[in-house]
C-alpha cells in the first residue's frame, strides 16, 4: 500500500493512502506510454541494450512556430516515480482549471527515471545488481532525448523537480540553457552532496550491501534486515522532527506506525526493493553542479523548507547560490518557515506551500504576448 502511492515519505504515504480511498480523483485523467532508445551508453562505459522510458502525460502539447511549447517537465524524487505527483495535494492543487499549472494551458510530463517505476532499472530488467550503475548525468541525458526525439519538443515552458527532480532541476539549467524558459528546484541544494546527506546514504547502502541475504544484488527474496535499516535510515531524514512529534506524540503511537509498516511489509514483501533503493541513492555520486551554476540562463526560483533535515537552511546554501554563483538577477531563494503545514523535506509534495512562488516564477519568465 505505501508503495502504491510511490512516495518515499512514509508517514505522508500512509496519509495520502486513507485520503486516496476515501476521495475520487480531482485532477485530469493521465496517459501513459513508453519510450525505448537503443543501445543507450551510461557514463561509467556500460551500455543498455533497450533503455525503456515509461511516462504519464497530462493535456496537450502546443509547438509554436518559433519552437517555443506549452511543456512543463515535472521530475521526482529517489525511489519514487511519476505517480508521486498524482495526489490531491499536488496535481489537485496545481493542474485543475484556473490552477497554476492549468492542464488545459500546458502540457504537463511525468517521467519515471531511468532505475525508477515502469522505467528500465534493476528489477524489470531481471539484470538485479548488474544493472547499470547510473548517475543523474545519465537520467537527464536520457530525459533529454524523451522530450526532443519523442514529444519533439526543443523548449520547455518549465522543468520543476522535487528532491532528487530538483537536483535534476540545476543539472538542466547547466547542461541545456536555452532548454526552458524556467526552472524550480524544490528541495535540493546545488552543490556536492557532502556531510551528513552523504554519510547517510553511504550508511544505507552499506547495511543493505552487507548484508548476507542480499546475496550479491540476486537475492530471491526481499532481505529483510537490510530493508528495514534502510526504511529507518530514510524515515529519519525525510520527516522533520516537529511533524513526527505532532503526529505520533507517544510511544504507542510511534511503534503503532512501525506495526503498521511491518504489516504491510508482511502482507507485500515487494513493495520496496532494496537494488532499487541502492541504485537510486548511488545515482547522487557524480552530483556537483556548483562551478556552473553561472551557465544557467533561465529565470529560477529555489524552494526548500526550514525544517527539511536533508537541505538544512542553517548553511544558507540556496542563497549564497542564486546571490553569488549566478547571474545576478536570475535566481531567487525561498525557505518556507517551519509550521504545521510543513513535514521536513516531504514538504515538497503540498503544493500549497510554494504554488504562490511558482505563480511568480511563471509571471517573471512569460514571453511577450503569453497570458497568464
Amino acid at each position: 500500500m505505501y508503495k502504491t502511492l510511490l512516495l518515499p515519505l512514509l508517514t505522508l504515504a500512509l496519509r495520502l493512502v486513507h485520503a486516496q480511498e476515501e476521495e475520487k480523483i480531482s485532477w485530469p485523467e493521465p496517459h501513459p506510454g513508453n519510450y525505448t532508445i537503443s543501445n543507450f551508453n551510461f557514463d561509467q562505459g556500460r551500455q543498455l541494450d533497450k533503455l525503456v522510458l515509461a511516462y504519464q502525460t497530462i493535456g496537450e502539447l502546443k509547438i509554436e512556430d518559433d519552437g517555443t511549447t506549452n511543456a512543463v517537465l515535472l521530475l521526482h524524487g529517489s525511489d519514487a516515480e511519476s505517480g508521486q505527483f498524482l495526489v490531491d495535494s499536488f496535481a489537485g492543487t496545481l493542474f485543475n482549471p484556473g490552477q497554476v499549472l492549468d492542464a488545459e494551458k500546458y502540457f504537463l510530463i511525468m517521467r519515471d527515471g531511468i532505475g525508477h517505476g515502469l522505467s528500465s532499472n534493476p528489477r524489470n530488467t531481471g539484470l538485479h545488481a548488474s544493472f547499470p550503475s547510473y548517475q543523474y548525468s545519465d537520467m537527464i541525458r536520457a530525459d533529454h532525448r524523451l522530450l526532443t526525439e519523442h514529444f519533439g519538443i526543443n523548449h520547455a515552458r518549465l522543468i520543476m523537480g522535487v528532491s532528487m527532480g530538483g537536483m535534476h532541476s540545476w543539472m538542466w539549467g547547466e547542461e541545456y540553457p536555452d532548454f526552458m524558459d524556467a526552472l524550480m528546484p524544490i528541495a535540493s541544494q546545488p552543490v556536492q552532496i557532502g556531510g551528513h546527506n552523504r554519510m547517510w546514504r553511504r550508511l544505507m547502502m552499506e547495511v543493505i550491501q552487507r548484508d548476507p541475504n542480499w546475496e550479491g544484488g540476486d537475492y530471491k527474496k526481499q532481505p529483510m534486515g537490510s530493508l528495514l535499516g534502510a526504511l529507518s535510515i530514510l524515515q529519519t531524514m525525510l520527516q522533520g522532527p516537529l511533524s513526527m512529534a505532532e503526529e505520533y506524540p507517544t510511544r504507542d503511537a510511534a511503534d503503532a506506525f512501525v506495526d503498521g509498516l511491518l504489516d504491510l511489509l508482511a502482507e507485500n514483501p515487494n513493495a520496496f526493493d532494496v537494488n532499487s533503493l541502492l541504485y537510486a541513492y548511488n545515482a547522487s555520486y557524480t552530483y556537483d553542479p556548483e562551478s556552473r551554476l553561472k551557465s544557467i540562463k533561465a529565470p529560477l526560483t529555489a524552494v526548500n523548507t526550514d525544517d527539511d533535515l536533508m537541505n538544512p537552511p542553517q548553511l544558507g546554501t540556496i542563497e549564497r547560490a542564486v546571490q553569488d554563483q549566478m547571474v545576478e538577477g536570475l535566481g531567487r531563494a525561498v525557505v518556507v518557515p517551519t509550521s504545521n503545514e510543513t513535514f521536513g523535506h516531504g514538504s515538497y509534495i503540498d503544493a500549497n506551500l510554494w504554488k504562490a512562488e511558482l505563480m511568480q516564477l511563471l509571471e517573471r519568465s512569460k514571453c511577450p504576448g503569453e497570458g497568464m
